[in-house]
């Protein structure tokens, strides 16, 4: 049911209305930014079209057989194609799942299994770099099967970006002659890195990023966190209900009280404390916490470039509205930063994670770049 979405009003409208005026397109395009309910939407959307007792005529039900095959992804029209590990080898037609090793293939199931009971997780799969042709041909040979009267055969083409060209290829023909009752819908918050090929046969939908009160309205609703935790994960998750949740999980508090920490340190010139956090953080070679220090840094640095530019440190301008009073001392003692380099640092350094360079590594080279760029 659309009560299952959190905000994307004008998007829910829309397919609303593209249901009830029977001219369901036959591929779609959902774009936006991480973590703002693309995925959940096109499952949502797959129940919509295939409910066989719908609620206001315009809702999916989620207790009909179909509705509830689709939620718990056991149903054979419909499909969530993902970036899965290298297999020895894309030459066959064959579902590159059952190729998968044993490890790769529990993990695999695994996500699928989180992803049903939680649209809005963001699935993550060791070595998973980009979805496999293989991934495309099993798309292929399925959507060509015919399915019972009244039923329409949907597939989810998740983080579509992460297509290399040959996939991207095989579904562009698809696209170019699409069979009937079968619906595509690819999700993306890196449209750019789509071909202008496929863009260009998809009807379009963007996604805003979500609004700080139903992200922490949805986040208050679930429990398990208090209303300090939940307000501050709202604020700093720029509209993404996804980081909002890896915020919390990875301890919201601690992790920018660490990197406000190393801030200072580094300022200070304290490189034992340096070092030693960045061992911290990198220790387990844990990427996803040594992406989100990265991130806390960045909004460190960006709430600093609004002190700049506004003069003084005004809490409503800045993500870190409780502290503005140390960003105003940061500012004041640091003045002649290049600020734009350092985010350019960061980002560099954010880039690197994804390409098995070693962690601590990365974090004390950026360290040393940082305290060159900090200028009093």
């Amino acid at each position: 049911m659309w009560k299952n979405i959190i905000g994307q009003q004008h998007v829910i409208e829309n397919l609303k209305s593209v249901f009830l005026s029977h001219k369901t397109g036959h591929a779609y395009l959902f774009e936006g930014t991480d973590g703002v309910g693309k995925d959940a939407v096109a499952i949502e959307f797959a129940k919509l079209i295939n409910c066989t007792d719908l609620v206001n005529g315009n809702e999916a039900c989620d207790k009909c057989a179909s509705c509830r095959k689709i939620s718990s992804f056991r149903s054979e029209y419909f499909k969530l194609i993902c970036a899965l590990p290298a297999s020895k080898t894309d030459e066959s037609d064959l579902d590159p799942v059952d190729k998968l090793a044993g490890a790769d293939f529990d993990e695999y199931m695994e996500q699928m299994s989180a992803k049903s009971d939680d649209p809005y997780h963001r699935i993550s799969i060791s070595g998973a770099n980009n979805i496999r042709i293989n991934s495309i041909r099993d798309l292929v040979s399925k959507i060509y099967l015919s399915a019972p009267a009244g039923l329409i055969k949907v597939f989810i083409v998740s983080e579509a970006d992460k297509m290399k060209q040959e996939a991207s290829n095989a579904l562009l023909k698809i696209l170019e002659e699409p069979p009937k009752n079968s619906v595509i819908i690819l999700t993306t918050s890196r449209v750019n890195s789509l071909p202008q090929t496929i863009i260009g046969r998809c009807q379009r939908l963007h996604f805003e990023a979500l609004r700080e009160k139903d992200i922490a309205e949805k986040l208050l609703t679930d429990g398990g966190y208090t209303e300090k935790q939940v307000t501050l994960a709202a604020r700093l998750c720029f509209g993404s209900y996804s980081r909002a949740i890896d915020l919390l999980q990875l301890g919201i508090e601690e992790l920018r009280t660490t990197a406000l920490e190393y801030l200072v340190s580094l300022l200070k010139n304290d490189p034992a404390t340096v070092i030693s956090i960045c061992r911290n953080i990198s220790a387990k070679n844990d990427r996803e916490k040594t992406r989100q220090f990265l991130f806390f840094l960045n909004i460190w640095i960006r709430d600093l470039l609004r002190v700049k530019a506004a003069g003084e440190a005004e809490p409503e301008l800045l993500t870190n509205y409780d502290l503005a009073d140390r960003l105003g001392k940061l500012n004041s003692n640091f003045p002649d930063s290049d600020i734009f380099n350092i985010v350019l640092q960061l980002e560099e350094a954010e880039k690197l994670i994804g390409q098995n360079v070693q962690l601590t590594l990365i974090l004390v080279n950026l360290s040393i770049k940082l305290k060159k760029l900090f200028k009093k």
